[in-house]
């Protein structure tokens, strides 16, 4: 996915009404990352 790709997804999120966390996190999903999570001791 290209810069642009990602710029009109955020684009169209926004226009959806979703935040931009949300915006976010749908985004990681289709390029297939995710946020560290925090080791539980």
């Amino acid at each position: 996915m290209t810069k642009e790709e990602m710029q009109r997804f955020l684009i169209k999120e926004a226009q959806r009404g979703s935040t931009e966390l949300e915006a976010y996190r749908s985004l990681m999903e289709i390029l297939g990352i995710e946020f560290p999570k925090e080791k539980e001791d």
